[in-house]
């Protein structure tokens, strides 16, 4: 269900006005003005899932629930554990699909780099994982025509940064990149997820779509067009979304009515302020409304530190435990036997539930992006130790790390 009372949400019983949806506006990962922001460094990253938003097909298809409710509760519990706000379902509306997509620029570049590039890593199956990937990015663009159903996912905006706040400097400006990146990541391992299953399925990104997501957000009850935006009764205007598109027929969600027509003492009443029944209120919504970014969102600040470890290591007798001992490396070159070298190979391990293979061939894409060359000149914001790692936490914790 989520962490917000969206059932108490009232619903139409009829489609939405979708034409005075605000039109799309393709997002950017590059900030020249700024060279510290963070989002330069998340680009990369977003270009390597609209890379793999697309991809083949299983021929036959697994067993999944006949209900499309089930199948809906389904796919969003997955969205929820992967961290989204809010997850919403519509069926496609003809009028969300774009004449002329949008496609992120940085994709050409990425997709020669999976086509010519080596992988350092043993991992078990990164073989076949490159390969597949390979094999998507040639493949050619294909239309959605035959998709019926769209899932969104909606990432709500942390609060910005205080000016002078430790780790500011990396991440103003960043929220709309921040939850770009965050419910592209979702989505395009839910794609690959229903593609597993033998489902036609594809992710649309601030960045890459076919659709117009401010149009199926509204569509799957997600916001509404207020005051010449989209706007969402829980988080205003503060979030980011990406969908799947697919023809998985799924259970879809009504659409909101206009926020002037919402019962406000039912939405925002006495139990949104003490959260009674439902994971967020009023007061446990924002995790650093109180907190620097840098703190984190837990007082670890309470726990009792020492100087070195209470459990005695003998160090001097610590063995330097070599590569050669990596478990993925040995299994896959014999020396534990043939029953597990046959285990390891194709990457079995990964391939025993869809979900964690949906997620690992994004994982094996962003192998590549693990490593690369340093920039040329080392900037001089850089030679305060102590800063730096203030600024490395503030921006793990405001991309969201627990």
């Amino acid at each position: 269900m989520g962490p917000y009372p969206l059932e108490r949400l009232a619903r139409l019983q009829a489609a939405p006005d979708l034409d005075v949806v605000p039109p799309p506006r393709p997002l950017s990962f590059h900030r020249p003005e700024a060279p510290a922001s963070i989002v330069n460094a998340m680009g990369e990253y977003q270009a390597m899932l609209d890379v793999i938003r697309d991809g083949l097909v299983n021929a036959s298809r697994a067993e999944c629930p006949e209900s499309p409710q089930e199948r809906a509760e389904h796919l969003k519990a997955f969205g929820y554990f992967s961290d989204a706000s809010m997850v919403g379902v519509c069926a496609l509306p003809p009028e969300t699909v774009m004449a002329e997509p949008f496609r992120n620029p940085d994709i050409d570049r990425l997709a020669e780099d999976l086509r010519t590039r080596q992988t350092k890593t043993l991992a078990s199956g990164i073989d076949l994982i490159m390969a597949d990937l390979k094999e998507s990015v040639e493949a050619p663009a294909t239309p959605i025509d035959n998709h019926s159903h769209a899932i969104v996912f909606l990432y709500e905006f942390p609060r910005e940064p205080k000016p002078g706040e430790p780790g500011a400097g990396w991440i103003e400006g960043a929220q709309s990149a921040r939850a770009c990146l965050r419910a592209s990541e979702t989505a395009v391992v839910i794609a690959s997820y229903l593609r597993l299953l033998g489902y036609g399925a594809r992710a649309h990104t601030g960045t890459s779509s076919d659709v117009d997501l401010g149009k199926l957000t509204v569509a799957a009850g997600l916001a509404v067009a207020h005051e010449g935006k989209l706007t969402n009764p829980y988080v205003g205007a503060r979030f980011g979304v990406a969908a799947v598109t697919t023809d998985l027929v799924i259970a879809p969600d009504l659409p909101l009515v206009p926020m002037s027509q919402q019962a406000r003492l039912k939405t925002h009443g006495p139990s949104w302020w003490v959260g009674k029944g439902f994971a967020k209120n009023v007061f446990n919504r924002e995790p650093f409304a109180k907190r620097r970014y840098v703190d984190g969102p837990h007082p670890f600040e309470k726990l009792k530190r020492v100087d070195r470890p209470t459990t005695f290591i003998d160090e001097e007798r610590v063995a330097r435990v070599p590569k050669r001992t990596d478990m993925f490396a040995r299994a896959q070159f014999g020396d534990m036997g043939k029953h597990v070298q046959d285990g390891a190979k194709n990457g079995h391990y990964a391939r025993k539930s869809a979900p964690s293979m949906a997620q690992r061939r994004a994982l094996g894409a962003f192998v590549l992006l693990q490593d690369g060359e340093p920039a040329p000149e080392r900037s001089s914001t850089t030679d305060d130790a102590a800063r730096n790692a203030e600024f490395i936490k503030a921006a793990s914790y405001f991309l969201g790390v627990d």
